[in-house]
């Protein structure tokens, strides 16, 4: 029986090798994410051809319709689905269930704070920071913490990725402290260590600061070395260099987000206008009211606005999920809803019971499948 199966194991691999790697390649293209990442088991050519760059590159340009990344932690498990940003329906409100698929992730305890979805990698901080991608299901841990910090309590991290070069980096600076220097982490890189990166605008962190990155440059509050007043600091992943950028006057907003390709900013406590960077190196910014799509109906308090997807529709998440299983989508030109239940949730007795208080849900907006081999 044995032999009978190893020698159809080797009739199939010879089968494979068969075919021409420009066809292959073809039809790895035509797939999706999740059976990419299966197929690149079947045979060291296939593994080759799917963690090739150009290969992932075209992957990326084929599969680039952007979709909310969704997240449901519950304990040290991670259970994920995705909504897509492009709809016929547009013009419509409307509601849909999601189904989630199940992550297990070796010693995975993330914290309430996670970077972005900065060209298909998220990465999650803990007690073990770690470097995930969701379409391959792959993760890396992040070398040691980098002296003098002791624990990654100490720290706060982002993730960039340069266009340009194609390489994802990982930033690294003291959290409540002044920043003279900062660390940074190429992933992939052959020395698999913290590089020393000077800092020419010294600035003290906020510990509950959020980077976002946008076309090579990472964003993020902080404070100035002298004043308490807000600023936004920039660093450019390729060249990894510090900016200043000055706040509107008066603008008391703490709360990044991506809007339409460009950074915004908003009071996570006051939806009713928002800013938008229109020239950093002049420190110009443009500002939009937002009328609440909400009304009086008195539902505004249940739920926050965590950002924008690209195409501008907002993006609403409940505070608790005792009672709302669901997220919103509204889009304020044509004043619809698109609203998605969580019905795995729904259906969770322990929740319904008061058991477990609540899951922890990560959003992340525009994100795209990589085929990134971590």
């Amino acid at each position: 029986m044995e032999h009978r199966k190893k020698a159809k194991t080797d009739d199939y691999g010879k089968r494979t090798q068969s075919l021409p790697t420009d066809l292959i390649t073809e039809i790895l293209l035509r797939l999706p994410e999740k059976s990419v990442a299966r197929f690149s088991c079947v045979s060291k050519l296939w593994s080759s051809i799917t963690t090739d760059p150009s290969f992932i590159s075209s992957f990326e340009t084929r599969s680039s319709r952007q979709r909310l990344l969704l997240c449901l932690q519950k304990g040290g498990e991670l259970f994920v689905s995705s909504i897509p940003q492009h709809t016929q329906n547009s013009n419509m409100s409307y509601s849909s269930s999601l189904s989630f698929d199940h992550h297990h992730m070796t010693n995975f305890k993330a914290s309430s704070s996670s970077t972005e979805s900065v060209h298909g990698l998220i990465c999650f901080e803990s007690e073990n920071p770690i470097v995930w991608n969701p379409s391959t299901r792959q993760f890396v841990t992040l070398p040691t913490i980098p002296k003098p910090c002791k624990s990654w309590k100490e720290t706060i991290l982002f993730l960039g990725y340069d266009p340009i070069e194609g390489k994802h980096k990982v930033v690294c600076i003291p959290d409540g402290k002044t920043c003279y220097v900062c660390r940074v982490y190429t992933l992939g890189s052959v020395q698999e260590s913290w590089r020393t990166v000077k800092i020419n605008h010294k600035h003290r962190s906020s510990w509950d600061t959020v980077g976002r990155c946008i076309n090579g440059v990472i964003y993020y509050l902080t404070f100035p070395f002298q004043g308490d007043d807000y600023i936004v600091m920039s660093f450019d992943v390729r060249s990894e260099k510090f900016n200043m950028i000055k706040l509107p006057s008066g603008f008391c907003g703490h709360f990044l987000v991506t809007y339409k390709g460009r950074l915004a900013c908003f009071n996570r406590y006051d939806h009713s206008r928002f800013w938008i960077l229109e020239d950093a190196q002049k420190h110009k910014w443009s500002s939009q009211d937002i009328l609440s799509p909400f009304g009086d109906c008195g539902m505004e308090t249940d739920f926050n606005l965590t950002g924008f997807t690209h195409a501008g529709e907002f993006i609403y998440v409940p505070n608790t999920f005792r009672h709302l299983f669901y997220t919103l989508l509204y889009d304020p030109v044509r004043n619809s809803w698109r609203r998605f239940e969580f019905k795995e949730m729904a259906g969770d007795k322990s929740v319904s019971n008061g058991l477990v208080r609540e899951y922890r849900l990560h959003a992340f907006p525009n994100h795209i499948d990589s085929q990134i081999s971590l």
